[in-house]
């Protein structure tokens, strides 16, 4: 009886634990491109994006056994990315702070001059140092 009071408790909290992570892509204009690259891969369980005529950005969210490969994730990516878009500049990146700011401009959903400089702020954090 203990061992299955403890089975289903332990399920419980493992199914608690699960988080929805949303998979958004602003604005829709590169959706495709970026989708298929993103969900080819399966150490991905989320991300958010931001394109403009100059720039890719994407925030992923890694499994958390695939955490320790992050780096190696994020290059393969941003590869596989540079690929889809020549003439772009292409970050992708893991960190927090990031996807913040990218669900900040989805949320308020910036147009031309501001989204140009919440992009330009977003590669000077990616460029601190944590």
């Amino acid at each position: 009886m203990r061992k299955i009071v403890l089975f289903f408790i332990s399920v419980l909290l493992l199914t608690a634990c699960s988080n929805n992570v949303k998979q958004e892509i602003y604005p829709q204009k590169d959706v495709p491109e970026i989708e298929q690259v993103l969900k080819g891969n399966k150490s991905i369980i989320g991300y958010k994006s931001v394109t403009d005529k100059n720039n890719v950005i994407v925030a992923i969210d890694i499994r958390r056994m695939s955490r320790f490969k992050t780096e190696k994730i994020e290059k393969k990516i941003k590869k596989q990315l540079e690929e889809k878009f020549p003439d772009k500049d292409v970050l992708v990146t893991g960190d927090l702070k990031i996807k913040w700011e990218i669900e900040k401009i989805i949320k308020e959903r910036m147009q031309t001059d501001k989204l140009k400089k919440s992009i330009d702020q977003i590669k000077s954090l990616s460029k601190e140092a944590t």
